[in-house]
């Protein structure tokens, strides 16, 4: 055999084995589903479970199909019963080991909690162990799976984009995994906040095409903040600002601008803030806590009308900063006192500084509901920005 047939004969075969593998692929394709969300609601007892597909054709390279997915709801006793209704309903096996964000209602979370969809989460081995887990307020997961966005094709996707997105602000709270929640909830040393989010405007035709059709969407997804949790059940929602305040009280190391009123009128400023951190204490004598807030930043813009040469004028501007600041961190630690919560890690700070006494107190149910945070804040301004004449 001469070395051109010997050439023809191994091309021939590179090409036979390629199209074997490529029916392969097409076929294992053809019975599967690529799962991206799990939405998981409550209803007349049930478990209401709603699975977003990837549509791979929509998501290849210059695709013109904005359906970037689809999607199945069924209803179970249990959540696997309702995953294997729609596979019987889709005829393909649903991969989990595609998820990328796992949504669930604030009807589930508020009247059954956490720990039966926790136990799911956890036991089944096709879930991505790093997944992060939202809450959706005021509506279900099935809304919120369907909705068409104009900045990805799903809304998984795009959720997962305003996560990474606020960890500017919010640092590694945002992740929020099935093994670190129930984590927190085993420990008891601290109370869990989940990330949660809105869909403002028209829903119904936030779920059509026409939704990413024009320059204004009639409805829209945001990140608001941080839903609180008692135990395993949804508590309260805090607003962006509070989320924002709780973070920096954690020690979040935060990029964020801060504004504040001026002394003597009705003009704010502003600063950017380029580092943060702080430092919670436990003290004994009696149970009581010092926090302690540092943040360094850049004056950015001015209305007060201060001359920014005189030391006098930007320790009066730190003065009102760190009011502002102070105030916003005796709000957020009011709140948590009133509704019960510990979302601070107030009880975490004791166990671990001052374990003997965490033991005995740990029993006491409501003994962190009259205790004393002495909170304190320290401003330092790095560069000033323009003045406003």
């Amino acid at each position: 055999m001469n070395l051109s047939k010997l050439r023809l004969i191994t091309i021939l075969f590179v090409l036979l084995g390629s199209i074997i593998v490529s029916y392969i692929k097409t076929k294992q394709l053809n019975e599967v589903e690529l799962v991206s969300g799990l939405g998981i609601d409550q209803l007349d007892g049930q478990y209401a479970v709603t699975l977003q597909i990837f549509n791979p054709s929509a998501n290849q390279k210059n695709a013109v199909d904005p359906t970037g997915g689809f999607t199945y709801t069924q209803m179970g006793r249990t959540i696997p019963e309702a995953i294997e209704k729609i596979r019987k309903e889709t005829l393909k096996d649903p991969i989990l080991d595609t998820l990328q964000v796992v949504t669930l209602s604030e009807r589930l979370v508020k009247e059954e909690g956490l720990n039966e969809t926790l136990d799911f989460l956890v036991r089944n081995p096709r879930v991505p162990a790093s997944i992060n887990t939202i809450v959706i307020k005021g509506e279900n997961p099935e809304s919120f799976l369907k909705l068409f966005t104009p900045q990805e094709k799903l809304t998984t996707l795009y959720t997962n984009t305003m996560l990474r997105n606020s960890k500017q602000v919010w640092g590694n709270l945002v992740n929020t995994s099935a093994e670190r929640i129930r984590s927190y909830l085993t420990d008891k040393t601290s109370d869990i906040i989940i990330p949660y989010v809105e869909i403002h405007g028209d829903i119904d035709k936030g779920m059509s095409k026409g939704n990413i059709e024009g320059f204004s969407p009639a409805s829209h997804l945001s990140l608001e903040g941080f839903a609180t949790f008692k135990g395993e059940k949804l508590n309260s929602f805090l607003t962006n600002e509070e989320s924002n305040t709780l973070a920096l009280m954690k020690g979040v190391d935060q990029v964020v601008n801060i504004s504040a009123p001026c002394a003597d009128s009705h003009d704010e400023f502003t600063i950017e803030a380029i580092s943060t951190s702080s430092s919670l204490k436990a003290d004994t004598q009696p149970v009581s806590f010092r926090l302690k807030v540092k943040i360094k930043g850049n004056l950015e813009q001015i209305g007060c009308g201060k001359d920014l040469t005189k030391l006098a004028s930007r320790k009066t501007l730190q003065s009102q900063l760190e009011k502002k600041i102070k105030s916003n961190m005796d709000a957020v630690i009011k709140k948590s006192q009133e509704d019960g919560t510990d979302m601070l890690g107030l009880k975490d700070a004791l166990y671990r500084q001052e374990p003997k006494l965490w033991k005995k107190k740990k029993n006491e149910k409501d003994f962190l509901s009259t205790v004393n945070v002495n909170t304190s804040v320290h401003v330092e301004f790095i560069r000033f920005g323009h003045v406003k004449q």
